[in-house]
């Protein structure tokens, strides 16, 4: 044998023996001594606690499986198992009667939320709700705020029609003139004295009550002659239909006229 060929074997040999020495001999887990079915919290279904979480009990038992579940733990006095194959601290094991063995699961709260680990969880997930009790809670953005309540101003001109600002008052009703969005202060409403007339909105104009009679016109002002104002309105009667009918411009500026005449 050449020194070569020897040194060779050597280093073969060497090897071999690291390689012996670097593998791990994998055995099966005893079976366990100590069984929980006749503890009372077992009894009970109260909850575990292992590794500083609370675990419940969850799913069917399984029977044990010495190649995957490792002892872990004890619980009052009651080995804990977990197994290798699945997601760490999500699922430990009570051994009870018969060699089989009881899943306890830890809830998906928290930083689980919405995960299912290696398995469908047998527990209710929890999802934080308006209603939770975490102040961190993940919340999606709100429609846009829209301010719906009107500008009070204290513009003194009107900018409502006068239909708009009169009425006959029903019994209760304040007699407070309410403000409007953009015009200030309505006019009083005129005061009803016996019986409501048909027609149900009136103005006091030269000591006589005058009942709208027509909805709002469009007229041409050449066409009227002034006679008087009411709350700050011109008052006008017709060069073609004499005094019989007044009209009240719906709004400053306005060729839109209201009509009202004496007759209920």
């Amino acid at each position: 044998m050449s020194r070569t060929t020897a040194m060779i074997l050597v280093v073969l040999g060497l090897a071999m023996t690291q390689a012996g020495l670097a593998q791990i001999s994998m055995q099966p887990t005893a079976a366990p001594a100590i069984t929980a079915e006749s503890e009372s919290w077992y009894v009970t279904n109260e909850s575990i606690v292992f590794a500083g979480n609370s675990y419940y009990p969850g799913g069917p038992s399984i029977h044990f499986m010495a190649n995957e579940m490792v002892l872990s733990g004890f619980y009052r006095g009651v080995p804990l198992y977990t197994r290798t194959t699945i997601e760490p601290y999500s699922v430990v094991f009570l051994p009870v009667a018969g060699g089989m063995m009881r899943p306890y699961e830890r809830r998906r709260a928290g930083d689980l939320v919405g995960t299912t680990g290696s398995s469908v969880p047998s527990l209710r997930v929890e999802i934080p709700t308006a209603f939770s009790a975490s102040t961190t809670r993940l919340q999606a953005a709100g429609p846009p705020f829209v301010e719906t309540q009107g500008i009070v101003t204290d513009a003194p001109a009107p900018s409502a029609a006068p239909e708009s600002a009169l009425g006959i008052e029903q019994p209760g009703a304040s007699a407070v003139a309410p403000r409007t969005g953009t015009g200030g202060l309505l006019q009083p409403r005129g005061k009803r004295i016996g019986p409501a007339p048909a027609n149900g909105i009136f103005v006091e104009f030269n000591n006589q009550r005058w009942f709208s009679s027509a909805r709002p016109l469009s007229l041409d002002p050449a066409t009227l002659a002034q006679i008087g104002e009411w709350h700050g309105f011109p008052v006008y009667t017709s060069r073609r239909t004499g005094s019989s009918i007044i009209y009240i411009p719906v709004a400053q500026g306005s060729e839109a006229y209201a009509a009202y005449s004496r007759n209920k």
